[in-house]
């Protein structure tokens, strides 16, 4: 639905977000975002005691703005941990992070097409793989004005109003330039991350070291890891919906997995932990972003 969908609901839509009740909810983006933005993403929980969350990769970069604390993230070797910024863009995940609440948390992310980076931001995607920058290292002023505005909102889906304008307003005297890319990563969702690169290259004009070099700079990632995070989301999606344990091999099988050991220990590298730790974990707060239990 669109924000002003959103909002319409009334006083008492509006009041769900002014007490932080516990929600996940996707709003959809303007059209002429739409090769930008995939989703604005809204969390907010009322927890008040510290939470431990693990993230990993859903094949996408984003925006992240914090409403309450801001949240602690260890560093690769799990020894230290820094506050994240009040708002920031982060680039591709390949490895899961553990991340910790202080408390309540209420958050606004901007889910960026997985080829936004270098239209937005003007820099190769690549080199913001597993970083998070500040907003206002990004855009300066800009930034803080925006943060200022945002900080001020009293719900969370005006807040996402206030962000899309300021994406309008920074991408009116810009023209997105990923046909390629734009073009594979169509296909790729269109067979639910079913193909391999091969059968890219049978379809888009280009050979596969030009497909290489596209992706790092535009997606971040190769094509092969795209491909792998777009099969995984799928399966991800599906194991949530599975009915009985029993079918595990089968929809492995569906989704693309021909063997369900190595599924497991993808599934583990990727995550952190096993595909049925992750079935029985009922508090996911989006489908890449769960508390530990």
């Amino acid at each position: 639905m669109s924000w002003v969908k959103a909002i319409a609901y009334g006083s008492t839509f509006l009041f769900i977000f002014r007490i932080w009740l516990n929600i996940t909810m996707q709003i959809a983006p303007h059209p002429l975002l739409s090769g930008i933005v995939k989703h604005y993403l809204i969390i907010a929980h009322d927890q008040r005691v510290p939470m431990n969350y693990r993230l990993f990769s859903d094949g996408n970069p984003g925006i992240v703005f914090h409403f309450k604390a801001p949240l602690l993230q260890y560093n690769q070797q799990h020894t230290v941990t820094s506050k994240q910024p009040g708002s920031f863009v982060y680039g591709q995940i390949t490895r899961y992070n553990d991340i910790i609440s202080a408390g309540e948390l209420a958050m606004l992310i901007v889910v960026l097409q997985p080829n936004a980076l270098l239209s937005l931001l003007g820099v190769a995607a690549n080199e913001l793989n597993d970083n998070t920058v500040s907003l206002k290292d990004l855009f300066g002023r800009d930034a803080l004005d925006l943060e200022d505005r945002i900080a001020n909102t009293i719900n969370l889906p005006a807040a996402a109003a206030i962000a899309e304008q300021f994406l309008l307003n920074k991408m009116a005297s810009k023209r997105k330039r990923a046909d390629i890319t734009d073009r594979a990563i169509n296909i790729i969702h269109a067979n639910k991350g079913i193909i391999n690169v091969k059968n890219l290259l049978d379809v888009i004009p280009v050979t596969e070291r030009q497909l290489e070099r596209k992706f790092e700079e535009e997606v971040g990632i190769s094509p092969k890891k795209y491909i792998d995070a777009v099969k995984f989301q799928t399966y991800l999606k599906q194991l949530q919906k599975l009915s009985s344990i029993k079918e595990l091999s089968s929809l492995s099988y569906a989704c693309g997995y021909y063997d369900q050991a190595h599924l497991n220990n993808f599934f583990r590298r990727h995550t952190g932990v096993t595909p049925l730790q992750y079935k029985a974990n009922h508090n996911l707060l989006a489908i890449n972003f769960m508390p530990l239990i």
